[in-house]
C-alpha cells in the first residue's frame, strides 16, 4: 500500500465518519427554534466544509509527490 492510498483511505473514513452527522442535523429529526436553530444551521455548515475539504485533498493530482518529498526531507534531516 503506498502513502497515497492509505492518505486516501484515512480521508474516506473521516468523511464516512462525518456524513452520518450532516444526515443527522439535516433530516428534520432535531425541532430547534431562534438561536439554537442558528447554531444548527452553523454547525452543519461547518460539518459540510470540512467535508468537501477532505474530498478535495482526495483529488489533488499533486499529492502523492508532495508527501513523499516531505517524508523524504524529515528522514535527510534526522
Amino acid at each position: 500500500m503506498t502513502q497515497y492510498s492509505t492518505y486516501s483511505l484515512v480521508l474516506r473514513e473521516h468523511i464516512a465518519d462525518l456524513d452520518p452527522l450532516i444526515d443527522r442535523w439535516t433530516s428534520g429529526h432535531f425541532r430547534l427554534t431562534g438561536a439554537a436553530q442558528g447554531e444548527a444551521e452553523e454547525f452543519v455548515g461547518r460539518l459540510k466544509e470540512l467535508r468537501a475539504d477532505l474530498v478535495s485533498r482526495m483529488t489533488r493530482p499533486d499529492l502523492d509527490g508532495r508527501i513523499a518529498s516531505q517524508v523524504a526531507d524529515g528522514m535527510t534531516v534526522r
